[in-house]
């Protein structure tokens, strides 16, 4: 029987966390016409950060939209949102989503670097590679094909990491440069935890071999068991040839009524 790792059995034994997706976007980016009852204002969203957080939550991800997309016709901005949560709780972590094209990884590190101080360590980020091409044109930027967008992704976690733990960064890839670059203040020294948390998406062969190269978290969406299945296997089997642990967050869609037979009314609406 093969050896099972330290790392992979904890892993495999550690409590089963849960995480919200922010509606920080009209519609809460619900491929739905149904009408919808989240609210992408400030307000809102803190009461249900600060209600997760005293039921459990673990997680709220922030998400990303520059542009509308099927009914996000309003957006905040997910890393400036994101902050906001963090000081109005106390123990809940926030995961901002953010596309590699339209940041450098200095400056997002910088940024996560202290709102991880501002909020005692919980900050955390998840990296899109991007699937809408009009929020990168109508910027001006240049839309890449897609494993080249996990090419840049890759390169993008790979930098963070390093001017997270390094004190003297110097890479130059194909998308990005360093130059004896020098963080400080890094971020804060959480037991468990060498740096913020790094969260990737994707149901590809690209994302699930980038996951297990750079990644801490992989997020599979929308695939029945046979299909998630996989995906673990593929994730683990590159994981193990660069020694590596990755863990997997699962989409799970809820339908909350007051009775059963309401929310099989909307499922059935669905």
């Amino acid at each position: 029987m093969p050896e099972i790792s330290s790392q992979r059995l904890e892993a495999a034994t550690a409590p089963l966390q849960f995480a919200y997706w922010v509606p920080n976007v009209s519609g809460g980016l619900v491929v739905s016409k149904i009408e919808q009852r989240t609210d992408w204002g400030y307000d809102y969203n803190r009461r249900l950060a600060v209600l997760a957080e005293n039921n459990g939550f673990d997680y709220a991800l922030s998400q990303v939209r520059y542009i509308s997309s099927y009914g996000a016709a309003y957006q905040h901005e997910s890393t400036s949102f994101s902050l906001a949560l963090l000081l109005a709780t106390e123990r809940l972590k926030v995961i901002a989503a953010v596309h590699p094209g339209l940041w450098h990884p200095g400056v997002l590190a910088k940024f996560l670097a202290t709102a991880d101080h501002i909020s005692g360590g919980r900050a955390a980020v998840n990296v899109v590679s991007g699937w809408f091409k009009d929020e990168f044109t109508k910027l001006g930027e240049p839309w890449l094909e897609h494993d080249e967008r996990y090419r840049r992704a890759e390169e993008f976690i790979t930098y963070l990491r390093n001017i997270w733990t390094d004190d003297h960064a110097e890479l130059s890839g194909d998308f990005y440069r360093l130059h004896d670059f020098d963080l400080k203040p890094k971020p804060v020294d959480v037991p468990g935890r060498p740096h913020p948390e790094i969260f990737q998406g994707g149901n590809s062969t690209a994302a699930r071999a980038m996951a297990g190269r750079v990644s801490d978290w992989y997020f599979s969406n929308g695939k029945d068991f046979d299909g998630l299945s996989e995906q673990v296997l593929d994730v683990n089997t590159e994981a193990a040839i660069h020694g590596r642990t990755v863990k997997f967050g699962l989409n799970g869609f809820l339908i909350g009524r007051d009775t059963e037979a309401e929310a099989r009314d909307v499922l059935r609406e669905i």
